[in-house]
């Protein structure tokens, strides 16, 4: 990818491909399409210059394309000029808006993308069960870290892994090391949704991947893989770990009531990994991390038992000190 360093980069941009960004938005009748975050342009959403005006209207004119062949579908894939996009549909008053941010075209490692290799000597560990979320705000990259955690632990154990996304997002079926992935379409109503986790168990895989939770159903039948022996992995928008657990909880809570929603939530829930992406005005993003891990933390189970959750804060400082331990006597030098 083209890297862009000065203010007058974006106005020099040629194509969509080559420009870094967040989101685009596209095809207001009466407002000016606009860039959001791309370097070179100031913070709010910018338009583009002239040389990435004709390129922006060819891909509205693809997103209005896919639009046509699926009518209804609130989001949807499109392939332009070599690249990928997810597409959202908003229905502003003065007309609809496509909201367009780029799939990556690989699947990176966690390292990659800058995890500690603390919290990724755990996610990987062997023999996990229960769900794991990765969380944080909107365009943080938690999508990215759930394929990733998947694609790690296929390529450090092997294994069958299956996903349930909507729509089918980063390129992960097929082979990983001696592990083998397959992608399948999540519908999009709740009671479907739930019924499509139901039948994945089936597959027999040992991980499930699940695109963002946001219905109790679903909630529940992801933390219930635990009794199966198998992990899933999904993400979720909150504002910290505690915000995490405590969102999971309602949604189990409306579903099950308060004492068997902080009983599931015990028995079932393996970690959270919150992440953030904190951009300033002329350096790269910076990842910033938060992590609760569960396996073989009975006072972190005790807590959520008793739905203690604002106390989970004291549970993840003492697990992070652990790990400074942990890095501190790795790094230190063999005697003799």
């Amino acid at each position: 990818m083209q890297s862009f360093s000065s203010p007058c980069d974006m106005a020099m941009a040629n194509s969509v491909r080559e420009l870094a960004f967040s989101d685009l938005y596209l095809g207001h009748p009466d407002l000016q399409d606009r860039v959001a975050d791309a370097p070179g342009a100031a913070s709010p959403p910018q338009p583009p210059g002239p040389g990435l005006r004709a390129d922006m209207a060819r891909l509205k004119a693809a997103c209005n394309v896919e639009r046509e062949r699926r009518p209804g579908a609130g989001e949807f894939k499109v392939a332009y000029d070599g690249a990928h996009y997810r597409v959202a549909t908003l229905p502003a008053q003065g007309g609809d808006v496509f909201v367009v941010r780029r799939i990556a075209g690989a699947v990176a490692s966690l390292a990659e993308l800058g995890i500690p290799q603390a919290y990724i000597r755990r996610m990987t560990q062997r023999d996990l069960s229960g769900l794991f979320i990765v969380s944080g705000p909107i365009n943080s990259g938690k999508t990215m870290t759930a394929a990733a955690m998947l694609k790690d632990r296929l390529l450090a154990h092997g294994g069958v892994a299956v996903t349930a996304e909507d729509p089918v997002e980063l390129p992960l079926e097929g082979p990983h090391g001696h592990g083998l992935c397959f992608q399948t379409a999540l519908p999009g109503e709740p009671g479907e949704r739930a019924d499509a986790l139901r039948n994945m168990l089936r597959w027999r895989a040992g991980t499930l991947l699940v695109g963002e939770l946001r219905d109790q159903e679903c909630a529940t039948e992801l933390l219930r893989t635990s009794f199966n022996g198998a992990l899933g992995i999904t993400t979720m928008l909150a504002g910290d770990v505690v915000q995490t657990v405590t969102r999971l909880h309602s949604l189990l809570d409306e579903r099950l009531g308060p004492g068997h929603a902080r009983a599931l939530l015990a028995d079932g829930l393996l970690g959270v990994l919150h992440q953030r992406m904190v951009r300033g005005a002329r350096h790269p993003a910076k990842l910033e991390t938060e992590f609760l891990f569960l396996k073989d933390a009975p006072v972190a189970r005790d807590l959520l038992r008793k739905g203690e959750f604002a106390q989970l804060g004291g549970e993840i400082r003492k697990q992070l000190a652990v790990m400074i331990a942990e890095n501190a006597a790795a790094q230190r030098p063999a005697p003799g």
